[in-house]
C-alpha cells in the first residue's frame, strides 16, 4: 500500500474529495476509476445506502449513497452540480460506486502522516470505514477504508449475480 521514497520514508497516494464540506480520501490502490456522474437505475428492493447501479461499459456497478454511510447530511447546491463525480473502487467482486460533491486532488502523504482516529464520540462517521486522520495545510482529512465501507453495506456479489441489463 505505501511507496518508498528516497529518503526510506513510507508514502501512500490518496484520491482526495469533499462530501458537503468535509474531505476525505482513499487510497490510489483501492480506486478503479473517477467518471462523470451517468444515469443511476434503482434496484427494486435494494434499501439504503445502495442509490442504485450504472452500466458502466457493459459492466454493472452498484452506487452507493456516500452521504448517508459517513453521515453526512446531503443539501442541494445547484452551482456544485457540475463537480460532483463517481469514484468507481475495485472490488474483489466487480466495481462498486459511490458519488462524492467534488474530487479534490490525488496527492501523497507521509504514512507517519496518518494519526489514528480520536474516540468516536467527536466525529459524526461510521467507525468501521475510519483508517484515521491527515491534518493538512486545508485542515483535516479522514482517510477511510473504501473495503469495509462497501463490505458494511452490501453484498456486491450478490446483487451483480441477481440484476443484469
Amino acid at each position: 500500500m505505501g511507496l518508498k521514497s528516497e529518503d526510506n520514508v513510507s508514502e501512500i497516494q490518496m484520491v482526495t474529495f469533499c462530501v458537503e464540506e468535509e474531505s476525505y480520501a482513499v487510497s490510489v490502490s483501492e480506486v478503479k476509476e473517477i467518471i462523470l456522474p451517468i444515469s443511476t437505475f434503482p434496484v427494486p428492493g435494494m434499501r439504503d445506502p445502495v442509490k442504485g447501479v450504472i452500466n458502466l461499459r457493459g459492466e454493472i456497478v452498484p452506487v452507493l449513497d456516500i452521504h448517508s454511510i459517513l453521515g453526512v447530511k446531503k443539501r442541494v447546491k445547484e452551482k456544485t452540480a457540475s463537480k460532483k463525480r463517481f469514484i468507481i473502487l475495485d472490488s474483489k467482486d466487480g466495481g462498486v460506486g459511490f458519488e462524492v460533491d467534488r474530487v479534490i486532488e490525488v496527492v501523497k502523504f507521509k504514512e507517519e502522516k496518518i494519526q489514528p482516529s480520536p474516540e468516536i464520540g467527536t466525529i459524526n462517521i461510521n467507525s468501521n470505514v475510519l483508517l484515521g486522520i491527515i491534518q493538512s495545510n486545508g485542515g483535516i482529512i479522514i482517510v477511510i477504508d473504501p473495503v469495509k465501507l462497501v463490505e458494511g453495506c452490501m453484498d456486491i456479489g450478490e446483487l451483480a449475480k441477481s440484476h443484469s441489463f
